[in-house]
């Protein structure tokens, strides 16, 4: 096959050679190296149809569609942009009124972006390199930092938000200090004004206290008449005796003048020792001496607000009465006033009320 090719160009070049070229121009389809462009072209041999095109051309240079042709299977199928350019500028150069010719001027800057990629990835050096590099950590950074920036930003109007309300609060923090203030300084006159007032109910207690200490003047009391138990005897009605020297005497009785002999016989029949006790003591008869009770002793627990006066009013009606209470219950007290809740007192019968009758 390549044999063959080699004696087929040869002779085709000297049968070419004998014609002028322009008894082809626009007739290239009818010149053998043209028809066989064609052929390989569409049998995919690009390469084969590339030399047989630049055989034409060597035979026919001023065809412009020979040009058109090569330069496009230069630039779509065998990727030699520079070829390309060349043969699309003869195109124009040589038909210079072509309706295609903005087109191929596009083709040109196409072929020229293609050189340029081509060079820029052949020529590429080491600072380019460095350069994307750099360039590529850059933008990251920057990204970075545009990302890290809207955080801070959203902090910070978080930030404000929570300064506005803890202003908020402040201020009512502050007026709230300003009422409770207020109320401490008249909560500190009542408190002083209690004060003053126990300080006197205790000067007062202490006052009755030293009176009650003292000893209480008897009183005189007039002697009560003795009660004797005297059995009286049955009274009978008896007829008054009749004076002796008036009775009439009987003839032959002797006379006497001793009167107990001649008293009745029912005073001798009165019997002491037969009558009731009721009846020895002057009583009537079923009546007994009533027994006075004995007083019970109380037991107070203490309540929230208690104090050894208030109990002492409660029980006997008198604050000088705290003296009995801290008798009774030295041991509890232990010598202070003070009370817990809870704690059980003892309360003693009113030795005042005791003593009276």
């Amino acid at each position: 096959m390549n044999l063959k090719k080699l004696l087929v160009i040869p002779l085709c070049g000297l049968m070419l050679a004998a014609t002028s070229c322009g008894d082809y121009v626009g007739k290239e389809k009818s010149h053998p190296f043209f028809v066989k462009a064609e052929t390989c072209r569409a049998s995919g041999g690009y390469n084969e149809a590339a030399q047989y095109y630049e055989e034409f051309l060597n035979v026919c240079p001023r065809s412009p569609v020979a040009h058109y042709e090569l330069a496009s299977l230069y630039a779509d199928h065998l990727n030699d942009p520079y070829r390309a350019i060349y043969h699309y500028q003869r195109y124009l150069e040589l038909d210079r009124n072509s309706p295609d010719a903005e087109n191929i001027r596009k083709f040109i800057d196409g072929s020229k972006r293609k050189i340029f990629e081509q060079l820029s990835t052949q020529f590429e050096s080491a600072d380019t390199v460095r350069a994307y590099a750099e360039a590529a950590k850059t933008k990251k950074a920057l990204d970075q930092y545009v990302a890290y920036t809207k955080k801070i930003q959203a902090q910070n109007k978080q930030l404000r938000e929570q300064n506005e309300e803890m202003r908020k609060r402040i201020e009512t923090f502050k007026l709230r200090m300003e009422t409770y203030t207020r109320e401490s300084e008249q909560f500190k006159l009542k408190v002083e004004d209690l004060q003053k007032k126990a300080r006197e109910a205790e000067l007062r207690a202490r006052d009755q206290e030293k009176r009650d200490a003292e000893p209480e003047k008897p009183e005189a009391k007039s002697p009560e008449p003795e009660k004797t138990d005297s059995v009286s005897a049955p009274k009978t009605k008896t007829e008054s005796p009749t004076p002796l020297d008036e009775q009439p005497v009987p003839p032959g009785a002797a006379t006497s003048t001793d009167p107990v002999k001649d008293k009745p016989d029912s005073w001798e029949s009165a019997d002491v020792s037969a009558q009731s006790p009721n009846a020895v003591a002057g009583r009537p008869e079923g009546e007994t001496k009533s027994v006075p009770p004995k007083a019970q002793v109380i037991r107070h627990t203490v309540k929230s607000g208690d104090t050894l006066f208030k109990i002492a009013i409660k029980y006997y009606g008198r604050s000088s009465a705290v003296r009995i209470l801290r008798e009774a219950n030295r041991e509890t007290l232990k010598g202070r006033d003070f009370l817990r809740v809870g704690q059980v007192l003892i309360i003693p019968p009113d030795p005042s009320k005791e003593k009276k009758p």
